[in-house]
């Protein structure tokens, strides 16, 4: 079963109850035992990613003389088969090295970071990004490591399910990870430093746009698209990272253009919570800019009538109420994303108000008309 039954409104209902325990999962490098998620599309996004997750790991613990790979999630278990994989490259050595592999056409590509000795003993927020192009990982949301590949690229999606807290099976126990992890989380972008700083505090459930979300609170459950992983071998829960709970942030609204190879997802890339200077609304899956000379995101109050259309494109903003718009030249990047930048101030006055962006496109290879639309994304600042 690769997606829970319940539909997502009750699941972001339950998610609260799901969360309040606040716990990490717990392993020991050497003993089998993790998560395993069945494949689904949103774990390999083909529009970049992000991986990021709280952790502690005990580097003192790790034998030499032996080879240890302790991971923290690996995307197709298959040996020589992974589409991304983010462990410790401790090898035979017990070598102090953060890595993030990703699978492009050329092979597999990574990024490292070497720590030094305790430093990740303590609970630390890590990321790794993946834009297409250029690697990047990030400790506590600051960058440390960045890696440019010479080509533009999606990720090559060899099948495969996720697993989370160790990796290839072929010795058991010899990718299991070395302490905690909490608040695993893959987005369908590469986010910024400064969105990574915004949420990395927060525990966060119903996020709409494809973002998965694994709290890791006593069970294998994926809180934003109803995901059902199973659990193996030996593990424990104990207390998770000093994180706060945010309140449901987005929800979808209406229909991207359904005539398109691609379907076009609006989504944030961070919490619209007041002083959040990092927020944006994103799309992904748009079409690239040698196929869209301009793109256009527009904001509104209220969400449209269901069934409105405008230039062959359904319509998830309200034109009677538009708060916002902005063009954009070239509309996206080179994977097809597109992001808009609206800061929210800190200001009380912005509390409780409501708003639904969508983004459209001058598309000439999709679209009834010539244009694409991406679905809608409602939220409420908090």
């Amino acid at each position: 079963m690769r997606r829970s039954t319940l539909p997502l409104v009750a699941l972001a209902f339950a998610a609260p109850a799901l969360r309040a325990q606040n716990l990490a999962l717990q392993l020991v490098n050497g003993v089998a035992g993790g998560i395993d998620v069945p494949t689904d599309p949103l774990e390999v996004p083909p529009t970049g990613i992000t991986v990021e997750a709280w952790i502690a790991y005990d580097d003192r613990t790790i034998p030499t003389g032996v080879f240890r790979w302790p991971t923290i999630c690996r995307q197709n278990v298959t040996p020589q088969q992974e589409v991304y994989n983010f462990r410790v490259q401790a090898s035979n050595t017990a070598s102090r090295t953060l890595q993030f592999s990703v699978r492009v056409p050329s092979g597999l590509q990574a990024v490292t970071y070497n720590f030094v000795a305790n430093e990740f003993v303590p609970y630390t927020h890590v990321a790794a990004t993946y834009d297409g192009q250029t690697m990047k990982l990030f400790k506590n949301g600051v960058q440390v490591a960045t890696r440019t590949l010479p080509t533009t690229a999606e990720l090559v999606n060899t099948g495969g399910i996720l697993r989370i807290g160790n990796g290839d099976p072929s010795v058991p126990g010899a990718e299991s990870w070395n302490g905690l992890i909490d608040e695993l989380r893959i987005w369908p972008m590469a986010r910024s430093a400064q969105e990574i700083q915004a949420t990395m505090n927060q525990a966060l459930a119903g996020v709409a746009g494809g973002v998965l979300s694994f709290p890791l609170d006593a069970h294998a459950i994926e809180v934003n698209n109803g995901l059902i992983g199973t659990q193996f071998g030996t593990m424990t829960f104990i207390p998770g990272a000093p994180i706060t709970a945010a309140p449901t942030s987005s929800t979808a609204v209406a229909s991207s253009t359904s005539t398109c190879q691609r379907s076009i997802t609006a989504l944030l890339g961070s919490m619209p919570q007041i002083g959040n200077s990092a927020f944006a609304v994103w799309a992904v899956r748009g079409p690239v800019p040698a196929s869209a000379p301009f793109g256009v995101v527009l904001g509104s109050a209220n969400s449209a009538p269901p069934g409105l259309q405008v230039l062959g494109v359904t319509l998830a903003v309200d034109p009677g109420t538009i708060l916002y718009q902005s063009f954009a030249v070239p509309p996206t990047d080179l994977l097809g994303n597109a992001r808009a930048a609206l800061p929210l101030p800190l200001d009380n006055s912005f509390i409780g108000i409501a708003a639904t962006f969508q983004w459209a496109f001058a598309d000439s290879t999709c679209g009834p008309q010539g244009f694409t639309a991406s679905n809608g994304v409602r939220f409420t600042v908090y």
